[in-house]
C-alpha cells in the first residue's frame, strides 16, 4: 500500500453540508495524490441525502421544509436516508488501484474492519451475506461506496439512537405502499447501537490501520483538499445539483427497501415479523 501510511482526520461535530462535502473533498484529494484516508464527522443537525442516481422525487420536499431539514445529494448511490446527531459517520477512502475492481469483494474489505471496531464497543455485530452491517437479522449501519474520479470510497455511520419515525417521514412513498408498515419494518429490521463512539473511533484506526499494513498518523485536509470543498459547499447547495442528473427520467422504485431482502410495496422479497 506504500509508505504514506493511513491519515487519519476526525472532523468532529460540522454543519450538515460539511458532513457531506468534508469527505468528497477528501476523495478529491485522494484522487489526487494524498494518502489513503479514514475519517469521522457528525453532523451538527439532522437532513436528508439522496444517492447521486435517485429522484427527488423519492423525498417528501413538503415535509422536509416544514421540519427545516435541508436535502443533500451525495455522489455515491443509495436511496433517501435521514442523517442526524446521533450518528457518527465514518469514511475510508482509498487510491483506485488497491481496491478489488470486484465491487462485492471491495465492499467486503472495506467493511470488516468496521465490524471489529463495533465488536471492541460491545456490538455483537457480523457482515452478512448481503455486505450489511448487522447484528442477528437487525442492520445497525447504513453504509454507501463509490468511485470519485480514481478514489474509491465507502461510508457507513455508528447509529447511537434512531428516529424510525422521521426516517419513515421524510420518504415520499410510491402509491399502495403504507406508511404504517414501513414504519413497522423499519423499527423491526433497523437497530441502533449505543455504543461509545470515542471507543469505535480509537478500533476502526487500529482496524482499518491492521487491514491495510498502514501505520496511523493524524492528518489534516490539504490545500488542494480545502478549494475543493469551497467548490463542493456551492455545489451541493445549488438547485441543480439538488435536482439530479436527469433524475426526474429515472424509473422510480416501486417500493421502500428497509434492509437488504426486506422491501415494501414491490414485487421484490418481502420482511417478516
Amino acid at each position: 500500500m506504500g509508505g504514506s501510511g493511513l491519515r487519519v482526520i476526525d472532523f468532529g461535530r460540522v454543519s450538515a453540508l460539511r458532513s457531506q462535502t468534508l469527505w468528497h473533498a477528501v476523495a478529491y484529494g485522494v484522487s489526487e495524490g494524498a494518502p489513503p484516508t479514514l475519517s469521522f464527522v457528525r453532523p451538527a443537525e439532522p437532513y436528508v441525502c439522496l444517492g447521486y442516481h435517485r429522484r427527488l422525487d423519492e423525498v417528501d420536499e413538503k415535509y422536509c421544509a416544514a421540519q427545516g431539514l435541508p436535502i443533500y445529494r451525495r455522489m455515491v448511490g443509495g436511496g433517501p436516508v435521514y442523517l442526524d446527531p446521533d450518528q457518527l459517520f465514518f469514511q475510508i477512502c482509498l487510491p483506485q488501484g488497491s481496491v478489488s475492481p470486484a465491487r462485492s469483494v471491495a465492499i467486503r474489505d472495506l467493511l470488516t474492519p468496521a465490524v471489529a471496531a463495533y465488536r471492541a464497543a460491545g456490538v455483537e455485530a457480523e457482515l452478512d451475506d448481503s455486505h450489511e452491517i448487522s447484528v442477528v437479522d437487525r442492520k445497525i449501519c447504513g453504509h454507501g461506496a463509490g468511485q470519485i474520479e480514481d478514489a474509491v470510497v465507502v461510508c457507513g455511520n455508528l447509529i447511537e439512537r434512531f428516529d424510525h419515525e422521521r426516517a419513515t417521514s421524510v420518504l415520499r412513498l410510491p402509491d399502495g405502499v403504507d406508511r404504517a408498515e414501513v414504519l413497522r419494518l423499519m423499527r423491526r429490521y433497523v437497530a441502533a447501537t449505543p455504543a461509545d463512539p470515542a471507543v469505535f473511533k480509537e478500533a476502526a484506526v487500529r482496524a482499518y490501520a491492521d487491514a491495510l499494513g498502514l501505520q496511523p498518523r493524524p492528518g489534516e485536509l490539504t490545500g488542494g483538499e480545502r478549494a475543493a470543498l469551497a467548490e463542493l459547499d456551492a455545489r451541493f447547495t445549488s438547485e441543480e445539483w439538488t435536482a439530479g442528473p436527469g433524475s426526474r427520467a429515472a424509473r422510480r422504485p416501486d417500493g421502500i427497501k428497509i434492509r437488504a431482502g426486506v422491501w415494501v410495496g414491490t414485487t421484490k422479497e418481502k420482511g417478516q415479523s
